[in-house]
């Protein structure tokens, strides 16, 4: 394979706009995908999922809802390893098989959004994924930690107290709190004049806007 651009990492929108990106991994368990995606068509929301080729085989029928209900969908490797760790041709099959049982499942190639697991990255990373077509490896600017089973509450405080214009939100599809947690920080964040983009939206305002 014949090393082309390498990914950008991307972690913030035009911070001139009252804009947040929200996004949920979804890489291990089911998690609560379904109550998140509720809360979601409830407020009118488009969001950006990355998911795993693995989870994406477990949990079809989300999977294939989450493209239904219009929200965006990136790439977080096979399994969630450590790119980082992976010789090439590993790395090569990790994304892969990714992009191939996320298509087969729900219809959707997943380029060129990609999601670092555990946000690693070197440049041979880089540079393999924007050969492979993944033109984007996006971050994010407010880390939710919902993960580590916070409370609702507690998670949508953080995001009140820390948001700012372009932000790109960080959740996960396996915290406790999270779908509960969304909604209370939409509602308000609706009322505070912030819109809701996909990541695809945030990235035309950037780059295609050049600015």
């Amino acid at each position: 394979m014949q090393v082309n651009n390498s990914s950008v990492i991307f972690s913030r929108g035009d911070i001139h706009l009252q804009q947040i990106a929200l996004t949920y991994d979804c890489g291990t368990d089911r998690g609560k995908a379904g109550e998140i995606l509720d809360v979601l068509q409830r407020h009118g929301v488009r969001a950006t999922f990355f998911i795993t080729g693995e989870w994406a085989e477990k949990n079809s029928d989300i999977s294939q809802r989450i493209v239904n209900e219009g929200h965006e969908i990136g790439n977080h490797s096979y399994d969630h390893a450590d790119l980082t760790r992976l010789g090439r041709e590993e790395l090569i099959r990790q994304v892969s098989a990714a992009n191939n049982s996320i298509y087969r499942v729900t219809g959707k190639q997943t380029q060129p959004l990609f999601r670092l697991p555990f946000g690693s990255y070197s440049r041979q990373v880089l540079d393999i994924l924007g050969a492979m077509g993944y033109k984007y490896c996006i971050h994010w600017s407010l880390e939710t930690l919902d993960y580590r089973q916070r409370t609702a509450n507690s998670i949508a405080n953080l995001i009140l107290q820390k948001v700012r214009n372009g932000d790109i939100i960080l959740m996960h599809a396996v915290g406790k709190g999270t779908a509960k947690a969304s909604d209370l920080a939409v509602a308000k964040l609706k009322n505070q004049g912030y819109e809701f983009v996909t990541i695809g939206s945030m990235l035309r305002k950037v780059f295609e806007a050049g600015k």
